[in-house]
């Protein structure tokens, strides 16, 4: 509802101009994180603890104590950080809250690192014999593999993993002890804390961390890849052109002139033609969308207006002379 409201006062509406529901949650991280609200980390925290509620919520996954515990005051200090930054309020300040207890923990919590190596431990624990805990291991493992989805694009639909998919990843857990080739997004993150901060934990992506690198099939490491998820085509190339302005923060026409300016659709990662029974419908990649809010923020709109416009002169020209 705080996305929505920050939607609300710059745009005067929560809904796409087609009609019809507000806009997702998954939605609302885009927008706002396209209109420059708030950064990656803030959107990949916010995206986590949305997937995690959902995970428990409608597939059994299970939170540890000390994961649970970060959310939580994670996802205050990011509700209290954007309340100030964009409405001049501190949730301090308001007489319905500053008065309510908190979350607390009997320990403190520790570097995320340790946190996921700690419940990688659980985990594997839990398969040996003869504990054999095979459901309880899933649960907790389910967590940590929306985490590492979210961690890769926080505005992404996470997709539940099936029991298959978790068994196949719990093997390769068990058959190594370095978990981070495993869950390479996961090991890229790290607490941060604000000594004096009302609520002072945050969790951001850790720079020095090794970079993730992606291999395709037939590439060299692509048999010792680990691939957390396979996803199909339409996941990956999943939008449309009015999905990358509603994304951006930007028109539908908007959205076109940069496409035209970065000739998007000569690149083959950026834009592909999907064929859908008889009909072929043009479709955009993630890549395609971070490269038009790049454009958006380095202020590229009207230049991209000019370069549509002159094109389009051309066009006319062209069928003219024949």
């Amino acid at each position: 509802m705080l996305f929505k409201a920050i939607i609300w006062e710059d745009r005067g509406t929560i809904q796409p101009k087609s009609g019809g529901d507000s806009f997702s949650f998954r939605e609302c991280v885009g927008i706002v994180r396209g209109m420059g609200r708030i950064d990656d980390s803030e959107a990949v925290l916010a995206a986590t603890i949305a997937g995690h509620r959902d995970a428990v919520q409608h597939q059994g996954a299970a939170v540890s104590e000390e994961r649970l515990y970060i959310d939580s005051m994670s996802g205050l200090r990011l509700f209290d950080d954007l309340l100030d930054r964009m409405f001049g309020e501190r949730l301090a300040e308001r007489e319905g809250l500053a008065h309510r207890m908190l979350p607390i923990a009997l320990t403190p919590p520790r570097e995320f690192h340790l946190l996921t190596s700690n419940d990688v431990e659980h985990i594997r624990d839990l398969l040996k014999p003869p504990k054999r805990r095979h459901a309880e291991a899933l649960a907790y493992l389910r967590t940590l593999v929306v985490s590492e989805q979210v961690a890769a694009d926080p505005v992404a639909d996470v997709r539940q993993p099936t029991e298959r998919e978790l068994e196949r990843i719990a093997k390769k857990l068990q058959g190594t002890s370095d978990w981070t080739s495993v869950l390479p997004g996961l090991a890229r993150l790290s607490l941060e804390h604000d000594e004096g901060a009302v609520y002072g934990l945050r969790i951001v992506k850790n720079k020095e961390a090794p970079a993730v690198k992606i291999v395709k099939p037939g590439e060299e490491g692509a048999e010792d890849a680990v691939s957390i998820l396979r996803v199909g085509e339409l996941d990956h190339w999943m939008f449309y052109l009015k999905d990358l302005a509603s994304q951006a923060g930007i028109t539908r026409h908007e959205a076109l002139v940069l496409v035209h300016l970065l000739d998007l659709k000569a690149d083959h990662e950026n834009y592909r033609l999907m064929m859908m029974g008889k009909q072929a419908h043009g479709r955009y990649s993630h890549r395609a969308l971070l490269l038009i809010r790049e454009a958006k923020s380095a202020g590229r709109i009207e230049e991209a207006k000019t370069a549509y416009r002159e094109h389009l002169r051309a066009k006319r020209r062209d069928e003219e002379a024949r």
